[in-house]
C-alpha cells in the first residue's frame, strides 16, 4: 500500500510537471540580472542589476542597463532571473516618512507616509512579479555589512491596483530595519522617565503592505503595555492609505539572519501567503513574529521555522482576522517570552496537521503554542519544549489565555505531547532541564474551551482535563527519539519500538500521509511521524505446492523457460543412466 501510494503521487508530480511544461507562460517580460553587477540603480556599467531589474517591473520598460525578453510587452507578471551568485544591496535610504504632528505638541500623534522608491533602501515591488533564484543555496540577496544604515530586502507596496509577488530559489540574508526616534511624547503616568514617539518598521526581510507605524514608547512599563500603537504596519484604527490588494509566495526560500526593530523579523506580512519548502532561521523582532509577523490567510507547507527571537511568537505571531494552514513542518529552536515557537491571537484560526513543535522556548508560559483563538491540531508532535514560568497552571506545550469571542477553542485530535518543562532559565544545562516539573498543557486564567477529537496522548497528568475522551491517554510515556532528519524535507521525532503510540490513531480520511510523506495506516499512529508497517512476508501453499491464479493472463515467455528446464532433467538422467 504504502509503495503503491508513493509511486501515485511520483505519477501525479510527473503529470502536474508536464501540463506546467505545456501551459502557455504567464510573464510577459523577463530580465536576467547580471551576477557581477553592483547594485547600480541607473545605466552606465553595462550590467543589468537586481535594483535596475525591479525598477523596471514597476516602470514597465526596461530601466538602467537591463533589457527584457519580451513575450509580448511589459505586463502585470514579470520576471526576473538571477543566475548563482551573491547580490549585495549598497545603497541606503528611508522611503517611509512621517510629520510628526502639531508642533510643541506631545500629545499629537505623527502620521506616517510610505513612498515608495526602489533607487534607494529597500527594493519596492509595485507591480506582480517572479523572482527566480538558480537555488537557495547558491542565489544570495544580502545587505553589505559595510552600509551603516541597511533596510528590508523586498518591500511590496502599491498605492492601488493588484500585486503578487512570487520568489523562488533564493537566499534572503542580512536585512534590517531600525526603529527611528521622532520626538518626545506625554508626561507617563506610571513613571517619571520620558515617553518618545518612535517610526518602526515591519520586516527585515520582507514586508508586504503598509510596513511602518509610528509607535509611542513607555519605559515605564514593560511587556505588551510598553508601547501605544504597535503590533504590526498600522496603528489600531488607521486604514490602509494605499488601497492595494497584495500577496506572496516563496517557494524554496532561505530567510536567514534578518532583523526588525518592530514586527517580522524575516517577514512581515499584512496579505495571503503561500510558502513551501522553505526556511526561516535565526531572525530577530524587537516585538513580535521573529520569524514571521502575519495579518493575513496564509498556508505553510514543508516548511522549517527554526532559531528566530521576538517578545511574543519567536517562531510566528499570527494576528487579525484570518486562517493560517501549518502542513508537514517543524518549527524548533525559537525564543520568545510568550509562544516560543507560535502566537496566536483572538481573531486567527490555525489549522496544524503534520508538524512538530519541537525544543522552543518561552520565557514566561507557551513555549510550543501560546494562543486565544481558534486552533485545531491534528497528527501533531509537540515535545521538549521549555517555559519560564512556574505557576501551578503554566503549560509549556500548549497554554491557552482568555478571549474576546466565546466561539475560540483549541481542538487535539491524534496529538502527541511529551517531555515540555517548565521553571526553566537560560544557562540550565542538561540535568537541571531534567529535573525541571513536566507542564505540557496549562491556562492563563479561564482560557479558552479545550476539545478533544480523541486518540491523542501525554506523556503527564497535566492535560487530563483536556483529554477526557476514553480514547486519549494520560501519564504515558510516549517513547519518542530525538528531533532529527528521518526522511522527508523537515525533522521529526521517530516512534521507537514499543511506544504506546504505534497503531493506536484515528484515522483521518483528509490525512493520508504523515509529515515526511509516508503513508498512514489505517490504523494511523499518534503523532507527526508514522512508522512503516513492514511488509508482509509471501508464503507459499500449505504443502509446499504453487498457487495458481486462474484468472491471470499467460506469459509466452514461459514456455521458453519450461522447455528449457526439461531439456536440462532429460540430460541430467540420460548422464546418469550412462554412469552405471
Amino acid at each position: 500500500m504504502k509503495a503503491s501510494a508513493i509511486f501515485q503521487q511520483r505519477s501525479l508530480l510527473c503529470l502536474a510537471a508536464v501540463a506546467a511544461l505545456a501551459a502557455p507562460a504567464a510573464h510577459a517580460a523577463t530580465i536576467t540580472v547580471a551576477p557581477t553587477s553592483t547594485d547600480a540603480a541607473t545605466a552606465g556599467d553595462g550590467l543589468c542589476s537586481l535594483r535596475e531589474a525591479v525598477l523596471s517591473v514597476n516602470a514597465g520598460a526596461n530601466q538602467g542597463d537591463c533589457v527584457a525578453v519580451l513575450t509580448e510587452a511589459y505586463g502585470t507578471n514579470d520576471t526576473i532571473r538571477l543566475p548563482a551568485g551573491t547580490y549585495t544591496l549598497t545603497r541606503s535610504g528611508l522611503d517611509e516618512t512621517y510629520t510628526d504632528g502639531a508642533p510643541g505638541d506631545p500629545a499629537t500623534l505623527p502620521v506616517v507616509a510610505n513612498v515608495p522608491d526602489a533607487t534607494a533602501g529597500d527594493l519596492d515591488i509595485q507591480k506582480s512579479v517572479k523572482i527566480v533564484g538558480a537555488g537557495a543555496a547558491t542565489t544570495v540577496i544580502e545587505w553589505s555589512a559595510a552600509v551603516t544604515t541597511p533596510d528590508r530586502i523586498f518591500h511590496v507596496i502599491a498605492a492601488a491596483g493588484t500585486v503578487n509577488v512570487e520568489v523562488e530559489g533564493v537566499t534572503l540574508t542580512k536585512g534590517e530595519t531600525r526603529q527611528v526616534g521622532i520626538k518626545a511624547g506625554p508626561a507617563s503616568g506610571a513613571g517619571a522617565l520620558a515617553t518618545t514617539y518612535y517610526l518602526r518598521r515591519a520586516g527585515g526581510a520582507i514586508a508586504v503592505g503598509p510596513g511602518a507605524a509610528v509607535v509611542l514608547i513607555d519605559p515605564n512599563v514593560t511587556g505588551d503595555a510598553n508601547s501605544d500603537g504597535r503590533g504590526g504596519s498600522l496603528k489600531p484604527g488607521e486604514s490602509d492609505p494605499g488601497g492595494a490588494t497584495y500577496s506572496l509566495t516563496l517557494t524554496n526560500v532561505i530567510v536567514d539572519g534578518n532583523s526588525a526593530e518592530g514586527d517580522g523579523g524575516g517577514v512581515y506580512t499584512a496579505a495571503p501567503m503561500t510558502a513551501t519548502g522553505s526556511t526561516v532561521r535565526n531572525n530577530t523582532a524587537t516585538t513580535n513574529g521573529g520569524g514571521i509577523y502575519n495579518e493575513g490567510t496564509t498556508r505553510l507547507t514543508a516548511m522549517t521555522i527554526s532559531g528566530n527571537t521576538a517578545e511574543g511568537g519567536g517562531g510566528f505571531f499570527g494576528t487579525g482576522s484570518n486562517t493560517v494552514n501549518f502542513a508537514g513542518s517543524t518549527l524548533s529552536g525559537n525564543t520568545a517570552v510568550g509562544g516560543g515557537a507560535i502566537s496566536g491571537r483572538s481573531g486567527v484560526t490555525m489549522n496544524l496537521v503534520n508538524t512538530t513543535i519541537s525544543g522552543n522556548m518561552g520565557s514566561d508560559v507557551g513555549a510550543g503554542l501560546y494562543t486565544n483563538g481558534s486552533v485545531n491540531l491534528n497528527f501533531v508532535t509537540i515535545a521538549q519544549n521549555l517555559a519560564g514560568a512556574d505557576a501551578a497552571a503554566a503549560g509549556s506545550g500548549i497554554n491557552v489565555f482568555p478571549a474576546s469571542s466565546s466561539a475560540n477553542s483549541l481542538t487535539l485530535k491524534n496529538v502527541l505531547i511529551a517531555a515540555n518543562k517548565k521553571g526553566w532559565v537560560t544557562g540550565m544545562d542538561a540535568a537541571a532541564i531534567a529535573a525541571l516539573p513536566s507542564a505540557n498543557c496549562g491556562a492563563t486564567g479561564n482560557g479558552i474551551p479545550v476539545v478533544s477529537a480523541g486518540t491523542n496522548l501525554s506523556s503527564d497528568a497535566t492535560c487530563a482535563a483536556w483529554l477526557d475522551d476514553t480514547s486519549d491517554r494520560n501519564g504515558v510515556d510516549p517513547l519518542i527519539d530525538i528531533l532529527a532528519s528521518n526522511g522527508g524535507p523537515t525533522q521529526t521525532h521517530k516512534l521507537l519500538a514499543g511506544s504506546p503510540a504505534l497503531g493506536t490513531g484515528r484515522a483521518d480520511a483528509t490525512v493520508t500521509l504523515d509529515q515526511r510523506g509516508t503513508t498512514r495506516d489505517a490504523t494511523p499512529d499518534i503523532g507527526a511521524y508514522e512508522e512503516p508497517t513492514p511488509p508482509a512476508v509471501a508464503t507459499g501453499g500449505g504443502d509446499g505446492g504453487c498457487t495458481i491464479n486462474p484468472d491471470a493472463a499467460f506469459d509466452p515467455g514461459l514456455l521458453g523457460l519450461m522447455g528449457a528446464a526439461i531439456a536440462g532433467l532429460l540430460l541430467r538422467r540420460r548422464r546418469q543412466r550412462a554412469a552405471r
